[in-house]
């Protein structure tokens, strides 16, 4: 696969993916956790959102992609991203009250072998715990076909839908025409051997922007 289209997520990080969190964060000096990170293309993302005056943690539980970032960062002269191994259960090393933004990309689908598919009522619980009053949840699903209902069956999910779900964990839907994108595909060998990847071709999906409730 070419480099370009490395260049070309970097370019979306710095704007489109800035100005992401630039309109759903008014804060300064934001503390943010970006939770199943990957790549960290939203950490990066938020990065340039705050002009590095900000605090980010990038979680994940796999150590390749934070070897990525802290490279990344390191090339690209940014010091506001800390990488954190994830754990396998879902929960948060960190205290209550922490964070202004929780970014949950990609991260509600499939059937995970602990909660059976339930793995993001956990995650809910954990942001609206580490979430500061009035702090920001941002989730990007992506799957809708893959998900399970609290019956732990596989079930078909609209954004509405889940839009419902969240917000009956304890907070309150902002609308935002926002849309983020699914970067999978650039990190995996498959494609990155097959080639062909460009980022008009990657899918974007909404962003399911919420506030905590006081």
């Amino acid at each position: 696969m070419a480099n370009d289209i490395f260049e070309d997520v970097s370019r979306w990080e710095k704007t489109e993916g800035a100005n992401i969190f630039s309109t759903v964060l008014n804060v300064s000096n934001p503390v943010i956790l970006d939770y199943g990170c990957g790549a960290g293309n939203y950490s990066f993302a938020a990065a340039y959102a705050f002009n590095q005056e900000c605090l980010i943690y990038a979680v994940d539980i796999n150590k390749q992609f934070l070897n990525f970032i802290n490279e990344k960062a390191k090339n690209q002269k940014i010091n506001c991203i800390t990488t954190v191994e994830g754990r396998e259960d879902y929960h948060h090393d960190f205290d209550n009250n922490t964070f202004d933004l929780v970014i949950y990309a990609d991260m509600f689908h499939g059937e995970e072998k602990m909660y059976g598919g339930l793995h993001r009522f956990v995650m809910l619980e954990e942001a609206n715990r580490t979430l500061r009053e009035g702090g920001i949840l941002a989730v990007l699903p992506f799957h809708l076909s893959n998900f399970r209902d609290k019956n732990k069956k596989k079930s078909k999910y609209s954004y509405q839908r889940l839009i419902d779900e969240i917000s009956d964990s304890g907070f309150t839907y902002i609308e935002k025409d926002l849309q983020g994108i699914h970067f999978e595909k650039v990190y995996s060998p498959y494609y990155q051997q097959k080639g062909g990847v460009t980022l008009d071709s990657l899918e974007r999906g909404q962003l399911l922007v919420f506030e905590k409730n006081e």
